[in-house]
């Protein structure tokens, strides 16, 4: 796909989720320019697999059930360009990567979006486990929506989801080899954001309303106080580093499965 006609294909796929609101305007401008670059890198295969994640994480987040939510979890608001990126970035290398001509590009564009899809699936099931999940590091119950906390349930939405990944990998085109080897990373790179999430990302206490917020200023505009975790390493970080992982650990398995067969 030459880079015109990607830019102006990833545009109007934006323009689109803006205007159904799954993108804000940001969130918009951020998926054109990640979308242009997986398109023109990775062709109809990387337009497949971004698809992919773009509209089964969006409809899971914003489906009329989901929306009723339990008590403390945020309502659904479109992507903005900072989530974007933070799911959007590593695969964009990938493409990269692969359209340079790099094979390493296949493994780490699809372990970058399992990573990314995984994540999203786990969360967004686990919230109808019907159970209080559990902090991944400490296995202490906490509320539904608790940064790094997982059920069973959530955990299984999240297999699934890098599989299917994987999956439709082999289906496009993509080597089985760099496939797989995705699909594996995509489940580690879930687990390790769990334990990011569990352990170094930032969480607040607002005295105000006497609520935990992964923000330095509740919605009150109240400032809240840290109270766990670094105070910049937030959300989007977290997932920028999720994303990464899912993708290093692809290459790595498709390196290995590489030097053995």
């Amino acid at each position: 796909m030459t880079p015109g006609a990607a830019a102006a294909l990833a545009g109007g796929l934006a323009l689109a989720g803006h205007v159904i609101g799954w993108l804000t305007a940001a969130g918009a401008v951020a998926a054109t320019a990640v979308g242009a670059v997986i398109f023109a890198g990775a062709g109809v295969p990387g337009a497949a697999l971004l698809a992919l994640f773009f509209v089964s994480g969006s409809s899971l987040t914003y489906t009329a059930g989901l929306q009723r939510r339990p008590h403390g979890v945020r309502p659904a608001t479109g992507r903005t360009g900072r989530q974007v990126l933070a799911n959007g970035s590593w695969a964009a290398l990938g493409a990269a990567l692969a359209w340079a001509g790099h094979a390493a590009g296949w493994p780490v564009l699809v372990g970058a979006l399992a990573a990314a899809q995984a994540d999203t699936w786990a969360t967004e099931i686990g919230l109808r486990a019907g159970v209080a999940p559990r902090l991944i590091a400490s296995g202490r119950p906490v509320p539904p929506g608790t940064s790094g906390a997982v059920t069973w349930l959530g955990t299984l939405g999240g297999v699934l989801g890098a599989a299917v990944m994987a999956g439709l990998a082999v289906a496009v085109g993509i080597p089985w080899g760099a496939a797989l080897a995705g699909g594996g990373g995509g489940v580690l790179g879930m687990l390790g954001d769990s334990v990011l999430g569990s352990t170094v990302q930032a969480v607040f206490h607002c005295q105000q309303c006497d609520e935990r917020t992964e923000r330095s200023v509740h919605g009150c505009g109240t400032t809240a106080q840290l109270v766990r975790g670094i105070g910049w390493l937030g959300n989007n970080a977290v997932n920028l580093a999720a994303s990464g992982l899912g993708a290093l650990a692809a290459l790595l398995l498709w390196a290995a499965a590489a030097a053995l067969y």
